[in-house]
């Protein structure tokens, strides 16, 4: 080769050596080879929706994730409208009472309204206690003379339902207090100054009686248990009620031997009334101890000188019955219905004292004595 072509090519090389070296080294700035972007892992605040998002459109593959810390799980996050509103409504129902706001009018005109249902309540007559409990409802207190369903013997009472422990039954702080409307109206204004509600009943008829153990059941939230209570009462006093063509007169004694017939007005009368008996104290006035009772001396007895005579003795035993100590009054005698062997001592309960829904029981027992 030729010493002209030779100096060219060296020229030409040398040259290319010093482009090289100049673009590598004249710049402070060197650019680094890229490298992949590293995928933006998804922090508990970011949706799932994002993270694909970006896992999908990333270049190369993901490497797998270290294992996070357990963490509790986060609310459900409500994303649209129609979610919020089924949200909110189901919210509301929670919050909504069990049943509607109840109002009752009670046998002494009393307006009573309740909002919740009443959870301590105390009852301060036999008549109280049996209506509540035949509603299906539980009392916290009692009279000592309420003696039945029998579980009730067992709670704490506050003495007579004529004289009761007013002290007791405020201490007691009961929800609701049922009296008897004709002979505890008196404690009304003193357990309403102690702020206890009061709900008076009266059962003087089975009308009475049904009324009185549906408005209990509403009250307390048992509506179903009171109509059938209600329904089995009707239904077995259809079966009792006949109409007999016999008379009767229902009597009780005092301490001083007095005698009393109830009249047909009466709780007690009104037992020989639904099976068809006539009542021979028909018109006369209310008088003595016991409301819906007349006095009757032995002169208006014999005049009245009834078909079946039906006794009361309000003393327990070992007290004399009045079915035997009337027979021991000499002008008595010639009653008819101590000739022909027809006087029946009844059970002070049913008869007397706890006006209610065993009415039915004093019927059938009264039909079954009066057919022998």
């Amino acid at each position: 080769m030729s010493l002209k072509k030779l100096n060219i090519v060296s020229i030409f090389l040398l040259s290319a050596i010093c482009m090289v070296t100049s673009i590598s080294c004249s710049s402070s700035d060197a650019i680094e080879p890229a490298e992949p972007a590293l995928p933006l892992a998804a922090s508990p605040a970011t949706p799932a929706s994002l993270a694909t998002v970006i896992q999908t459109t990333a270049k190369l593959p993901l490497p797998p994730a270290a294992p996070s810390p357990a963490e509790p799980p986060l609310p459900a996050v409500i994303t649209n409208s129609e979610s919020v509103t089924k949200a909110k409504k189901e919210t509301v129902l929670i919050e909504l009472p069990l049943a509607n706001s109840i109002t009752i009018i009670d046998n002494l005109g009393q307006k009573l309204s309740f909002d919740t249902v009443p959870k301590k309540i105390a009852t301060i007559s036999p008549s109280a206690t049996e209506i509540l409990y035949a509603a299906g409802g539980t009392a916290v207190i009692r009279d000592r003379a309420s003696n039945f369903p029998e579980e009730v013997q067992t709670l704490p009472h506050v003495g007579s339902a004529y004289n009761p422990s007013i002290e007791a039954l405020i201490n007691a702080q009961p929800d609701l207090v049922i009296i008897e409307a004709l002979t505890q109206a008196r404690f009304i204004p003193i357990l309403k100054q102690a702020n206890l509600r009061v709900m008076a009943i009266k059962v003087e008829t089975v009308d009475d009686i049904t009324e009185n153990i549906l408005k209990v059941g509403k009250i307390i939230d048992k509506e179903l248990t009171a109509r059938t209570e209600i329904s089995g009462m009707l239904s077995r006093l259809s079966i009792a009620k006949t109409y007999n063509s016999g008379s009767v007169l229902l009597l009780i004694s005092d301490h001083d031997r007095n005698l009393y017939a109830a009249r047909p007005e009466s709780y007690t009368g009104l037992i020989a009334t639904e099976i068809g008996l006539i009542n021979k104290a028909a018109g006369l006035p209310d008088s003595g101890p016991y409301p819906g009772f007349a006095i009757m001396g032995p002169e208006a007895i014999l005049m009245a000188n009834p078909d079946f005579i039906v006794t009361i003795t309000p003393a327990p035993k070992p007290a004399p019955r009045l079915s035997e100590t009337i027979k021991q009054i000499p002008p008595f005698a010639r009653l008819k219905a101590i000739q022909s062997g027809n006087v029946i001592e009844a059970d002070v309960n049913l008869f007397l004292q706890a006006p209610g829904p065993r009415v039915i029981e004093a019927i059938e027992f009264l039909k079954e004595r009066i057919k022998r």
